[in-house]
């Protein structure tokens, strides 16, 4: 700009605006699979410098993210094994735990006291600068608030409420809570008023034309659990072959090797493929475009044990409407979008017989589900829902 200076002469002066400082806490060690905080990230980053600090990934994959800003922490070995393995002791005695205090809840001492200690003392030691300071989920919320006061919330992950960390939060140091639905604040937060953004864990959705490929197929898009009833699915293709469904995503080796136990032969007849290859967002959604029909399961008994599980909108779902791809999920009030906009079939059991019939339902009037894959895609797209909480971050 310029401006009048001695003797009436112009002179110029440069302005220097300051970009703020936003710095992201994670416990998890598998930011690559975390599309949320990706895409805060990418939109973020145009405004201000954001800095993500995570682990190292050591289990679902071990692939790090090179692109993008992100402090790697390191799991200790011997605290790694150590409550990994209490955590494994209490969690096999707990049924029976629960016999004598049928009030009883495990919650994981690796997550909820190692991580958290790493990262404290991580801060600490490095004493990082931000202006804004967004803390993702419960166990690293405490960690930010003890250290730098009032910090923003993410949720992503809900604990079951009985966990005694949610006694310890400090609501009003709470400057906005990022959550995915009502209902998901309602039970973190029952009764009290924060300022909150409701931001589903969805792609940015980019519409164009069709992808000039033909749809054929089944897709299991993301983690590789038993505890995401994926035994239950393949048994579908098991008993069905003239289908095939191909895998896309992390797991844990046990349950690889229970899939290659038990289904070995239909990897030997290339009726069930394992794909772990990494891809970036956008090709993602071009890959599951391919497919005609996606699953998105949970167990019956970890969706009776957790609310995050009956609530939960999960980031592969939506990965799967953006892509076109027509839906089979388990009927929780977290999918009712799915029912609402068409884009998919919900069912109350995992027999082979009721997933039969849901596919037969979606085949029948295909285009009208991929449709209803678009519309959803287009009103949950991550870019516009999620504009307020960066004005928010940027303006505070």
């Amino acid at each position: 700009m310029a401006a009048k200076g001695e003797y009436g002469r112009t002179c110029k002066i440069d302005v220097v605006v300051m970009r703020k400082k936003i710095l992201i806490l994670t416990l998890n060690d598998y930011i690559l699979y975390q599309p949320t905080i990706l895409n805060l990230y990418d939109l973020l980053s145009a405004h201000a410098d954001v800095t993500v600090v995570s682990f190292e990934p050591k289990f679902v994959t071990k692939q790090k993210e090179e692109k993008r800003n992100i402090k790697y922490l390191k799991m200790g070995t011997v605290g790694t094994e150590l409550f990994t393995k209490i955590d494994f002791i209490i969690s096999k005695f707990t049924p029976l735990i629960k016999k004598v205090l049928p009030k009883f809840s495990h919650h994981y001492l690796f997550y909820n006291y190692y991580l958290p200690s790493v990262v404290a003392n991580y801060l600490q030691r490095e004493k990082p600068q931000a202006d804004e300071v967004i803390a993702v989920d419960l166990a690293v919320l405490l960690v930010a608030q003890k250290h730098f006061g009032a910090v923003n919330f993410l949720s992503l992950e809900i604990d079951n409420n009985t966990n005694p960390n949610y006694k310890k939060v400090d609501t009003r140091k709470i400057k906005s809570v990022f959550v995915q639905s009502q209902m998901r604040y309602d039970y973190l937060f029952p009764g009290v008023s924060l300022k909150k953004f409701i931001v589903q864990n969805s792609p940015v959705y980019k519409p164009g034309p069709p992808l000039n490929t033909e749809r054929k197929d089944f897709i299991w898009a993301g983690a590789i659990d038993r505890r995401l009833a994926v035994l239950e699915c393949i048994e579908f293709f098991n008993q069905y072959p003239n289908y095939k469904l191909v895998m896309k995503g992390g797991g844990d080796k046990k349950t690889r090797r229970i899939i290659e136990e038990r289904y070995g032969h239909l990897l030997r007849d290339d009726r069930l493929i394992f794909n772990q290859e990494y891809l970036e967002a956008d090709s993602f959604v071009d890959f599951l475009a391919s497919f005609k029909i996606g699953f998105c399961f949970y167990s019956w008994s970890l969706i009776a044990a957790s609310f995050n599980y009956q609530s939960a909108p999960s980031g592969k779902l939506f990965m799967y409407l953006a892509a076109g791809t027509p839906v089979i999920a388990c009927n929780i009030p977290g999918f009712d979008f799915v029912k609402e906009f068409g884009a998919g079939e919900l069912i109350d059991d995992y027999e082979p017989a009721t997933i039969k019939r849901a596919i037969e339902k979606i085949e029948s009037n295909y285009e009208s589900y991929k449709q209803g894959c678009y519309k959803a895609a287009s009103y949950f797209s991550f870019d516009n829902h999620v504009q307020p909480y960066i004005n928010h971050l940027l303006n505070s």
